[in-house]
């Protein structure tokens, strides 16, 4: 729908681009700089509450698992470390709560109408958080599995809804709410109190810059970084070409998990063309059906797959592995050879969406030629004719 997309598709690159232009221009003025060098409440009070703590903890661990999906999944695989997760989560919450809800009773001295918008929106975030933590258990697990996946899709420029969509709307509340934050963020106050301390230690950096031993660290800083650069630059030369890890979403979701995995069907019955051609080939409709024919198994995309064929209609498959054309691949010369399909697939009886495992290229082949000791395999004609 359109409003989903507005919400979900949209709304998200504006709250960021507001994030990002605002406080460059905030800063800049002489109001902004006279906030940024100015000590903080709490400070001057001489002690500060814990609450802030605390949802700086709720925040870098949404970050941390966003950088680190897998382990996020992984730990949560153990029944007990899922549950010391979810337990601490929802008490770091529930302090950050009791803080926001206090600093409302008490008001916000000073505080502009951005302030007070940025605080109910907090804890209308906060708040939704720990009712989905009530409600929908386990939010960590879906987390990795349905957020995640939107948030790097809106990291892609290419926004993917179909994860949000079907999450209930207290879910949908939350991540409204949260982005609406972001977006009144850069209006309030609070971005001052959130970059001071990085201005703070952007002075002391100076100060040791000006140094002697400063200085020194200075060129050591520069000349790592100039190695790096040029790591970098060396690796993505090496990796141009290189299409590792490629996995397009095909018409119609083949797991190749399920039918090579689990049923172990073989390869060469559905690629046959693979123990006597150049090309593996991608299986016609009738070599699906002749088990999906007879076997009663009902699927959305199964039902995909025969109103294809009741309609005469070809169901576009996105080739997965491609090679240049400059080079001459054989299947049958390498299947006769005893080449498992594994060795240049990978492990394909695991993967639900099939995707380049290996990187296909010249010096990755020539490595398995020189293993097997393949007779005329480091001939240049033999690939390259």
């Amino acid at each position: 729908m359109m409003r989903d997309f507005l919400l979900f598709g949209v709304a998200p690159y504006l709250a960021a681009a507001l994030l990002v232009c605002v406080p460059a221009w905030r800063f800049r003025s002489p109001r902004g700089k006279a906030a940024l060098a100015a000590r903080p409440a709490d400070a001057r009070r001489g002690g500060a509450p814990l609450w802030p703590w605390s949802l700086g903890l709720v925040l870098l661990g949404h970050a941390v698992a966003f950088l680190l999906p897998r382990s996020l999944l992984l730990w949560d695989r153990v029944p007990a470390r899922l549950l010391m997760l979810e337990a601490g989560a929802f008490v770091l919450g529930f302090v950050a709560l009791d803080g926001l809800v206090r600093l409302a009773r008490e008001g916000l001295p000073g505080g502009s109408a951005a302030d007070v918008l940025l605080l109910a929106l907090a804890v209308l975030a906060v708040g939704s958080g720990l009712a989905m933590a009530a409600f929908y258990r386990w939010g960590s697990e879906w987390y990795g599995l349905s957020l995640l996946p939107w948030f790097r899709s809106l990291l892609a420029l290419r926004p993917d809804l179909s994860e949000i969509v079907p999450l209930p709307p207290l879910v949908k509340l939350h991540l409204l709410s949260g982005i609406a934050a972001v977006a009144v963020l850069p209006f309030s106050q609070a971005v001052f109190a959130a970059v001071r301390p990085v201005v703070g230690l952007g002075r002391l950096g100076a100060a040791f810059l000006g140094s002697a031993p400063g200085r020194w660290a200075a060129a050591g800083v520069e000349l790592a970084l100039v190695a790096l650069l040029g790591g970098l630059l060396i690796g993505g030369l090496r990796r141009v070409g290189v299409s590792q890890g490629y996995a397009p979403p095909q018409p119609i979701a083949f797991s190749h998990r399920l039918h090579a995995g689990t049923y172990r069907v073989a390869c060469l019955y559905c690629h046959f063309a693979a123990e006597k051609s150049r090309h593996a080939g991608i299986p016609p409709a009738g070599v699906c059906l002749n088990c999906h024919g007879q076997l009663k198994v009902a699927s959305a995309e199964l039902e995909r797959l025969k109103e294809a064929v009741a309609q005469a209609r070809p169901v576009r498959w996105r080739k997965v592995h491609n090679l240049p054309d400059f080079v001459y691949f054989n299947h049958g010369q390498h299947v006769h050879a005893g080449v498992a399909c594994q060795r240049c697939h990978g492990p394909v009886e695991t993967m639900d969406r099939v995707r380049q495992a290996s990187p296909l290229t010249m010096g990755w082949c020539l490595d398995c030629h020189r293993t097997r000791a393949v007779a005329a395999g480091q001939d240049c004609g033999k690939c390259h004719y």
